[in-house]
């Protein structure tokens, strides 16, 4: 069986919220509880729920497995606006997803284009 793995894009923190990572996947969504764990360091992040935007979820692809958050951002003007749809389009059309995320046992990010390997949760019975 082959791994699942997701790719580091970006991460940042955003105050308040937490630890939001791009990540580069082929699967149909990553479900609240997904365990990402770092080939490179062993450390592991969980998966809170999917980042989608106020402004452009009209367009954003929606997994149903996907716990989801929304970030409310406004913009100086309406062509700022379209820029911002069309580049998370434009992410979303190259496998890349936003997720808010939390550090197991440690506070730190994942280094940009660090593979991640993707263990799902558990089904409850």
């Amino acid at each position: 069986m082959n791994n699942v793995e997701a790719i580091i894009e970006n991460s940042f923190k955003i105050s308040g919220r937490g630890l939001i990572l791009e990540l580069r996947h082929l699967e149909k969504g990553l479900p609240k509880d997904t365990e990402l764990t770092s080939e490179k360091s062993g450390l592991s992040w969980r998966v809170i729920a999917r980042v989608l935007y106020d402004h452009a979820v009209h367009e954003q692809r929606i997994f149903e497995s996907e716990a989801t958050e929304y970030i409310l951002v406004r913009f100086e003007d309406q062509e700022k606006e379209m820029n911002s749809i069309n580049r998370i389009k434009e992410r979303e059309l190259q496998s890349i997803f936003q997720y808010f995320l939390k550090p197991i046992h440690h506070d730190t990010r994942p280094e940009d284009r660090e593979k991640l390997i993707v263990q799902y949760p558990r089904q409850k019975l």
